[in-house]
């Protein structure tokens, strides 16, 4: 059973990341939302009582915005006869590329003020006596920070594209595409390799306060072996896959950019484990069968996506 879902996780992964945009953000977008449930199960398990409206709304919200660049003609996505109203071409054409491609990273500011007014507003006026703690208020805003904002990023990377560039529809001249297979490769390299060395060589707890089973070893191990396949990947991307060229050929950023990720998704898995140490569970849920929960398959993607997007933008890209 473990087996057979594993497989279908990787199977439906592999599709929505080709198929990126609205097909991205609906797959992983549900997963964010079982995720924001499995994180109010387990404040509740301590006491606390966020407002599960506005953590999972606000988590929607999130993905909405990441997709909505997606939804303007000439974006990506093919509206058939609607594509022809006059009103969405006027809104396609009033402004630039660079407009659409930047939307959702510029309006996440305001949706992001947006959701922490509703938190203390909405507890504020809660029918139940007292209406709210501290705890009840961080925690909703942390829930949608946690679950939606941080990995929405992914969404917003996939469709990252150097100022530019044309819209097209082969994947392979995507470069998002590219970006997000890198990220996902250092990510996956890093939670493989660290179970396996620290399995085999693991003497040195890293933190037994909160994972006592993860050793200094496999997270080094986890760490080089996310630095090789790193630069296997991007070297591949660039030199042979994508013709656009993603990385520019700065082979030399490679191995930077496999270790702040893979650090980060390190840290990632820390912070969810600290999480359900806390609330006194093992898994964040059993929905997974052999897997546990959405926030156990992607506690790494959480803090890594964000990390990603903002390499790229910052050291790839040359942008902000």
């Amino acid at each position: 059973m473990r087996l057979l879902f594993g497989w279908l996780l990787f199977f439906l992964a592999v599709a929505s990341i080709m198929a990126g945009g609205k097909f991205l953000a609906l797959v992983l977008g549900a997963a964010c939302f079982m995720g924001g449930k499995e994180f109010i199960a387990m404040a509740k398990r301590k006491g606390i009582n966020p407002s599960s409206r506005i953590v999972l709304s606000m988590i929607v919200a999130f993905f909405v915005v990441a997709a909505i660049p997606d939804f303007i003609p000439g974006r990506g996505l093919n509206l058939g006869p609607l594509a022809d109203l006059a009103f969405l071409k006027n809104l396609a054409g009033s402004v630039d590329q660079t407009y659409w491609s930047n939307f959702s990273i510029n309006h996440f500011p305001l949706l992001l003020t947006i959701g922490i007014y509703l938190s203390f507003f909405r507890l504020l006026f809660r029918n139940v006596d007292p209406p709210a703690t501290i705890a009840d208020i961080a925690s909703t805003i942390l829930g949608f920070i946690y679950v939606g904002w941080l990995p929405s990023h992914l969404v917003i990377l996939r469709n990252l594209s150097p100022e530019g560039m044309p819209i097209s529809d082969n994947p392979l001249q995507q470069p998002g595409l590219a970006y997000v297979w890198a990220t996902l490769f250092i990510i996956w390299a890093t939670d493989v390799f660290a179970y396996y060395f620290g399995k085999k060589y693991g003497k040195h707890l890293l933190y037994p306060q909160i994972s006592p089973k993860k050793t200094v070893e496999g997270a080094i191990g986890g760490l080089l072996a996310a630095v090789a396949l790193g630069l296997v990947v991007i070297y591949v991307a660039d030199h042979h896959i994508f013709e656009c060229h993603p990385f520019r050929f700065n082979l030399w950023q490679a191995p930077l950019m496999a270790i702040v990720i893979s650090v980060a998704a390190q840290l990632g898995d820390l912070c969810e484990s600290l999480l359900k140490r806390d609330a006194g569970v093992k898994d964040s849920s059993d929905f997974i069968p052999g897997h546990g929960g959405f926030l156990d398959r992607g506690d790494s993607l959480i803090i890594g996506s964000a990390v990603a997007y903002y390499w790229v933008c910052l050291v790839v890209l040359n942008q902000f």
